[in-house]
């Protein structure tokens, strides 16, 4: 746990593999805060082991070292105070923990991404994230200009900044999705290597922005249909786009790039082992083996989630090809059924992103009156978006699945999780038939 010092403390670091260790700590009596916040970013950097050469930089704060960027970057600064006070969901109940005699892990605790259900707290090792940190190191021949989106309460933006200061780059972080300013000022910085949602793409696109420096494009969180592709590659023109597949219980699953078939979410990322168990009819549970597992949930359970010999499953299911490609098969709760029939709620979704002006798209199932159930839909706008236009986009799809509501949502008002996905939960409790 974290150390409750009764005065601030001067923290002596020096260089190992150039790397950040602290060596020693001495007391004495000046502003407690803000040495404090600093002992906390270098017990974390030193358990991440960030690179000495590594900056950091926003739209206020020119490129620096991460300890410095404390005092002089306020978002920095309001991360690192909630670390300090057990309040960050992602760096929180940070801890070592002995494995022998000489050598210790850090044991730190970072939060679930999902939509519709409550998010969860899993614990896992740092060194877990820094095995796949060097698979990508792989990837980069030279220095790299890292660009981060979102709050740092969300395990993919913490996992692009962690990892670009292990590697040693200088990392960009635009805070906020919405702020015109902020996508403007990561133009200037001409990022190389970037971490992004699908969300996050289809948001940026409505700015026409373009990164052209950008020569590695690592998306996560959702699936990638082909207009949304189509914006990554207008918004990244020079990028190779890669999809990864994962989970905050399992990180990396797969990985995919521009030559992986159509549907498919990849090949084993490196140093992962995958496998499928055929449970009952089309029920074919995909199960993964790597350096990169968590440990456990710090608090509650998944009942889909097993351990076996090393194995994990969090009750996912798909099928792999001969050539070694992994296709998902939906979820349960992916999936929409009206009058005995099903649809998978992505193939509305996907249709009406195709009407003009529509960002995004959401839809779930609401029970009626006769105990089945009836479809409602939104759409994030960033325009003039008539009703007749959405429907048109549904032509090709059963009539019992049409929406019976269609609410349109500004863009601005479109409620977005810290993941960076769009929260399901808030748009069922505010929008209704």
């Amino acid at each position: 746990m974290f150390f409750d010092f009764p005065r601030s403390a001067d923290i002596i670091v020096t260089k190992k593999r150039r790397k950040l260790n602290v060596t020693s700590i001495y007391f004495f009596e000046d502003n407690v805060s803000y040495f404090y916040q600093k002992f906390l970013v270098l017990k974390v950097g030193s358990l991440f082991q960030w690179h000495t050469e590594a900056r950091y930089s926003t739209l206020h704060l020119k490129p620096c070292n991460f300890s410095e960027a404390i005092a002089a970057d306020l978002a920095i600064g309001i991360f690192i105070k909630k670390v300090s006070e057990h309040k960050c969901p992602l760096i929180s109940d940070f801890d070592e923990v002995k494995t022998d005699e000489t050598n210790s892990i850090g044991v730190f605790r970072t939060k679930t991404g999902g939509t519709s259900k409550d998010p969860k707290f899993v614990l896992r090792t740092t060194q877990s994230w820094i095995s796949s940190f060097e698979v990508i190191a792989s990837l980069q021949k030279e220095k790299q200009n890292y660009l981060v989106f979102g709050d740092l309460t969300h395990s993919l933006a913490l996992y692009g900044m962690l990892e670009a200061l292990h590697l040693g780059h200088t990392v960009h972080h635009v805070q906020k999705l919405r702020s015109k300013s902020e996508l403007k000022a990561s133009v200037k910085f001409e990022p190389t290597f970037v971490y992004i949602t699908p969300t996050q793409i289809r948001f940026i696109s409505s700015f026409f922005i373009t990164l052209p420096s950008t020569l590695n494009v690592f998306i996560g969180g959702g699936r990638l249909n082909s207009e949304t592709r189509e914006m990554a590659k207008k918004i990244f023109p020079n990028a190779i786009v890669h999809l990864f597949y994962g989970s905050s219980e399992t990180s990396f699953i797969t990985i995919s790039d521009d030559f992986t078939p159509v549907g498919s979410v990849g090949k084993a990322f490196p140093n992962v082992e995958i496998k499928v168990e055929k449970t009952g009819p089309n029920k074919n549970r995909i199960w993964v083996k790597s350096n990169y597992l968590f440990l456990k949930y710090a608090e509650g359970s998944n009942k889909n989630l097993v351990w076996q010999d090393g194995w994990l499953t969090i009750g996912e299911y798909g099928k792999i090809d001969r050539d070694g490609y992994l296709f998902l098969l939906s979820e349960d709760n992916s999936r929409l059924t009206v009058a005995d029939k099903t649809i998978e709620s992505y193939e509305i979704e996907d249709k009406l992103k195709t009407a003009e002006n529509v960002i995004d798209a959401a839809v779930w199932k609401v029970e009626n009156k006769l105990r089945d159930y009836r479809i409602i839909a939104a759409v994030a706008t960033n325009g003039e978006v008539p009703s007749d236009r959405l429907y048109d986009t549904l032509n090709e799809i059963n009539k019992i699945f049409k929406p019976k509501k269609i609410h349109k949502i500004s863009l601005n008002d479109w409620p977005l999780l810290p993941s960076g996905k769009t929260d399901i939960r808030a748009l069922k409790s505010n929008y209704h038939e």
